[in-house]
């Protein structure tokens, strides 16, 4: 498989495409395609800086969470699934998601969605995210995890996500002569540190007996969406499989750990980060 390059070259390839800067804008809504929600063509380029530069950052930002959080490299790989976890990964009103949602429809020739999928899922932020920043500020965490019912690979990440707050791209990926030693699991966060934590035996003997020529690997996108028909089932709002490191936070929390410890045990750099877990 070619070298797909790093996500800062991914975007400026995708950006280069679509530099309306000097263009008509006239010219590119009638060669387009795309139609804004009130039926109007819209252009498929960023004909400003400001709209340029925007664009740039948001995938950029995009395609890092695919990376650390997804195990995604190759931005042509990101499905529905993985902009769908983007979203929910963020404290942001439907406004801002919107505005997300338009320039990836801009560039959806690059990533792995159609403009059918980018449609359905506006319709489906517009009815479940908040519309005012207040209300984006509330907690993704979900209000119970125990009658969540995965079977199989499925089961085994989410146990590892449920109960030891991985992510989402260390609970999939599993290399067993590299990260296993007895029962302690070693595994890379996001920014590079490196993590060690105890599993239980039952849990360890699932993932070698689920694992293939020394990996346990399971798709990003069959988890997602086995984790949202189980999570639906309960009668709760599907909040991506970040919504569970949210869970993690909190019960930890409760069960009587300090900020500081809850914020060691999610690997993250600053209490300041924990924090938005804790809401």
């Amino acid at each position: 498989m070619a070298r797909v390059g790093s996500v800062n070259h991914q975007v400026a390839k995708i950006i280069k495409a679509h530099n309306g800067i000097g263009k008509s804008k006239l010219a590119s809504r009638q060669t387009s395609g795309l139609k804004a929600e009130n039926g109007h063509k819209v252009s498929n380029d960023f004909h400003s800086y400001k709209s340029l530069d925007n664009a740039r950052a948001d995938l950029s930002n995009l395609g890092r969470h695919a990376w650390k959080e997804l195990g995604i490299k190759d931005m042509s790989q990101i499905g529905i699934d993985g902009i769908k976890d983007w979203i929910h990964s963020k404290e942001i009103t439907y406004r801002t998601a919107s505005n997300y949602l338009s320039e990836i429809n801009k560039v959806r020739e690059h990533l792995g969605v159609t403009q059918e999928e980018v449609k359905e899922l506006r319709e489906e932020l517009k009815q479940n995210l908040p519309k005012t920043t207040e209300l984006a500020k509330e907690t993704r965490a979900y209000k119970s995890l125990d009658k969540v019912l995965l079977e199989g690979k499925a089961s085994i990440s989410f146990q590892l996500q449920r109960d030891y707050g991985l992510r989402a791209k260390e609970a999939t990926h599993i290399n067993i002569s590299r990260q296993l030693r007895d029962n302690t699991l070693s595994y890379q966060q996001k920014g590079g540190k490196l993590s060690e934590i105890k599993l239980s035996p039952t849990l360890v003997s699932k993932i070698k007996e689920n694992a293939v020529n020394g990996k346990y690997e399971l798709n990003y996108k069959t988890y997602s969406r086995n984790l949202k028909e189980a999570i639906e089932k309960t009668g709760q709002k599907f909040n991506g499989t970040h919504g569970i490191r949210h869970t993690f936070a909190q019960s930890q929390l409760e069960s009587g750990l300090t900020k500081q410890e809850v914020s060691e045990a999610m690997g993250h750099k600053r209490e300041e980060i924990t924090n938005t877990y804790l809401r």
